[in-house]
């Protein structure tokens, strides 16, 4: 099951519709038109809005800390939702 993480650090389990997660899902959740995959070590994968910096946003705390302590770049930050998955809910 993935976890939706907002911004306001909330975390929801949600589900694809089949048997993946298809981009069309991930654009309604993230509320976005391009998604970019951050690898994390314990082998999930961050799904973020790849032009969330560039927008009006907010800092994802909770995600923020689950990339640097998945060794992501230190002073790099999240902006907007993530979605967190395994490798198996999406193609």
């Amino acid at each position: 099951m993935a976890i939706l993480i907002t911004t306001n650090g909330s975390k929801a389990e949600v589900a694809a519709r089949g048997n993946h997660f298809t981009l069309d899902e991930m654009y309604s959740l993230l509320e976005c038109s391009h998604v970019e995959a951050v690898y994390l070590e314990d082998g999930r994968i961050m799904w973020i809005d790849e032009e969330g910096k560039f927008k009006l946003h907010q800092v994802n705390i909770p995600a923020t800390l689950l990339l640097q302590m998945s060794g992501g770049m230190p002073g790099d930050y999240i902006a907007g939702m993530a979605l967190i998955t395994e490798r198996n809910e999406v193609q």
